[in-house]
């Protein structure tokens, strides 16, 4: 095989595993709570995203162009949907292994490529319609074009990374930063060798900071709103950091045992820039948490880059004693019991991502449907109602028309936010309506009663007065409750 063909052997490992891993489950789970907000973004017009973009969700508005651009193509199934992230984490499990190839040779670059796919969070958010499999794919490939511009200056070398550092903070703020390790990467290298051709990585970030400041001008004045749930982190965080972001404790802290052994395996300067690449942002990020509470374990997922890269250095590592046993008896061994300790999160990850099932919920409502049925959606449902009609449109109504949703007054993207505006006659709305199917959380989802119509608010209030469960469907972290008017609650339903 020519060098030049070799050289793509560990990216072509890297994003076919991933393709094929997370691409046989695409949509083995429906839509989640998040994905709710993206289905109801990417279904609208550009200007109708820049209206939302105004209110809410200003730093994701990018990403949901680009979403929006595939439905507007392809339509809105869940494969369409789902289908660019899974592309940008093949393509970033590929960059990987390349960035392992680089800083360790063409074995490390294999098995960096393959560690990816045994990651149970990176192969989730392969299958997510949310922009971190963008984020860590172009957090992962500035950092690659970094090593290569620090190593081998050019013009067009800086160009390209500039326009990458630029494309992770468009898709996340928060991968961003990444930056403070490359500052640190270049500090480094200027300290030992005083080399003036570093000095176009200066133009390189400042170009890269204007495109993404008017994101970071907008998430400044929405962060209140939209991260008020995030808790100040403490040092429990801290410890529970390589689990948190794996969704697999046991595989977070064999790769940060294997990333912190590789100081034995690789130069100290390689081993110094990739162990910056995966500490600093997340010191800088947790030190930001600190005043301004920002860090979701989810937006580190770029860390597991360099991370593969270390544990792949140290399984690789002629250096590194291993009894006699060869690099690919130690390799297929320790990839292999990566892979099976992530089996319960993959397995896990395949059947529910705690959110409610609209999918199913949609099959059961459409099998007992009856001519004049409603549906009303109670308080905390704003994400469940875009999915669950989402999977309603999907189904064949010919014994019975789909059940209306009969409170909507305006839509959310008519609002300009993720929620719609619904009327305030109830009454007149309701009046005629002999059964409702009432949507929302489950059960003790986020506060939800168990009796459906014990729940405060007017709404609520009216139908409990005029209406009784016939019917209760849980779906995982979702349900639909049927209730019948109470003149009509001796017949059958």
């Amino acid at each position: 095989m020519s060098r030049s063909k070799s050289v793509l052997v560990p990216f072509g490992v890297g994003f076919v595993v991933m393709l094929a891993v997370a691409g046989t489950s695409l949509t083995s789970v429906p839509l989640s709570w998040d994905e709710g907000a993206t289905l109801s973004a990417a279904t609208r017009s550009p200007g109708d995203l820049v209206h939302l973009a105004a209110h809410k969700d200003a730093v994701i508005a990018p990403f949901y162009l680009v979403l929006g651009g595939m439905v507007r193509i392809f339509g809105e199934s869940d494969v369409v949907l789902r289908l660019p992230s899974l592309l940008a984490m093949a393509a970033g499990a590929g960059v990987t292994a390349e960035l392992g190839r680089r800083a360790a040779g063409q074995a490390a670059g294999v098995v960096a490529g393959l560690i990816c796919s045994a990651v149970p969070s990176l192969v989730s958010f392969a299958q997510t319609a949310r922009p971190y499999a963008f984020a860590f794919l172009f957090a992962t490939l500035s950092s690659l074009l970094l090593l290569t511009a620090v190593r081998a200056p050019a013009w067009w070398r800086w160009t390209a990374y500039g326009l990458c550092l630029a494309l992770t903070g468009v898709f996340h703020l928060v991968a961003l930063s990444v930056l403070g390790a490359h500052v640190v990467i270049l500090a480094m290298t200027w300290w030992k060798e005083r080399d003036r051709t570093l000095w176009p990585a200066i133009p390189a970030i400042g170009a890269a900071l204007v495109v993404v400041a008017p994101l970071v001008w907008w998430g400044k004045g929405q962060r209140s709103g939209q991260l008020h749930w995030v808790a100040t982190p403490t040092w429990k965080t801290v410890v529970a950091l390589p689990g948190d972001i794996t969704f697999s404790a046991a595989v977070g802290y064999v790769l940060v045992g294997l990333a912190v052994t590789a100081y034995a395996a690789l130069p100290a300067r390689r081993y110094a820039e990739l162990v910056a690449l995966a500490a600093v942002p997340v010191v800088a990020v947790i030190g930001v948490s600190l005043v301004a509470p920002v860090w979701v374990p989810r937006y580190g997922i770029f860390l597991l880059a360099p991370t593969a890269v270390l544990a792949a250095a140290t399984i690789t590592a002629e250096r590194v004693p291993a009894a006699g046993v060869s690099r690919l008896v130690r390799a297929v061994t320790i990839v292999g019991a990566l892979a099976f300790l992530s089996l319960p999160a993959q397995i896990s990850l395949r059947q529910t991502r705690n959110a409610p099932n609209t999918r199913t919920m949609a099959a059961a409502i459409h099998e007992n449907a009856a001519a004049g049925d409603v549906i009303v959606y109670t308080d905390y449902a704003w994400s469940m109602r875009p999915t669950l009609t989402h999977y309603l449109g999907e189904l064949e109504w010919s014994r019975t028309a789909q059940p209306p949703d009969v409170l909507v007054r305006r839509t959310a993207a008519a609002n300009g936010t993720l929620e719609a505006t619904e009327f305030g006659d109830i009454r007149g709305k309701l009046a005629g309506a002999r059964r409702i199917w009432l949507i929302g959380p489950a059960a003790g989802v986020f506060g939800t009663p168990q009796d459906p119509l014990s729940a405060p608010g007017p709404k609520i209030t009216y139908i409990s007065e005029r209406y009784e469960v016939r019917q209760t469907h849980t779906f995982q972290a979702g349900r639909a409750v049927l209730l019948v008017a109470r003149y009509d609650a001796g017949r059958p339903a």
